[in-house]
């Protein structure tokens, strides 16, 4: 058995509600012998149901799965295009500056050690409500007129209309966590509290690699979760 053919019957299993949104799924070696198939074959059927949203893993508990507001999202879309009513939807810039590509960034990116980027720390509230921070790195030879105002807006519509790219996609790891002091803070929540984290890759046509974003949440902020 090929590993698609496991990532498709987990997948087909967890749209038919046969394993529970936020129950935990069976170990490797239980899964191994029930399809027949190595270690190796089914971490590439779970790392793609990761990637596509159906699984996300907690450090020390194991694959838990996820509710269809992870992977029903098919489109990029923003928070601010989600937001209805007199919902207010509002970002407090908390960091902003020019950094240089380390090595694990210039990977990231596929540029040069020392290539310049653009890093903002932001606080999305709704109604006041802290919702979300974003740390997110652009690089700056891709959007050369980025600046901290433009950082406060909706950015994805920048990189679209302002900057005329075209967005193809965006890739996502989403992982669990355990909330350190000073995320606990922002987001009003306690220290040590589990919520998820998620990783944006945004790329252009050509995979180009527009944005890198880890995104924390708050803990019953699911219908988020692919929300730039």
């Amino acid at each position: 058995m090929k590993y698609i053919d496991v990532y498709k019957d987990i997948k087909e299993k967890i749209q038919k509600g046969i394993y529970k949104s936020w129950t935990s799924l069976e170990g490797e070696e239980l899964l191994c012998i029930r399809y027949g198939i190595s270690r190796t074959t089914i971490r590439k059927a779970l790392g793609k149901l990761k990637q596509d949203g159906y699984l996300h893993s907690r450090q020390g508990s194991g694959i838990f799965i996820n509710p269809p507001e992870f992977y029903e999202e098919k489109n990029l879309t923003t928070l601010s295009e989600k937001i209805e009513g007199d919902i207010r939807l509002e970002n407090l810039i908390l960091d902003f500056k020019t950094i240089e590509a380390n090595k694990e960034l210039a990977e990231i990116f596929n540029i040069h050690i020392g290539d310049k980027l653009f890093y903002y720390k932001r606080l999305r509230t709704i109604n006041n409500s802290p919702r979300v921070i974003e740390e997110t790195y652009m690089p700056q030879y891709l959007f050369k007129e980025f600046d901290k105002e433009k950082a406060m807006g909706a950015v994805l519509r920048y990189i679209e209309k302002d900057c005329n790219y075209t967005i193809s996609h965006d890739v996502k790891n989403i992982t669990a966590i355990n909330l350190d002091k000073g995320l606990a803070e922002l987001l009003q929540m306690e220290e040590g509290v589990a919520t998820l984290q998620i990783i944006h890759k945004v790329y252009l046509i050509r995979s180009i690699l527009a944005q890198y974003t880890k995104e924390t949440q708050t803990q019953n902020n699911t219908r988020f979760v692919s929300v730039r």
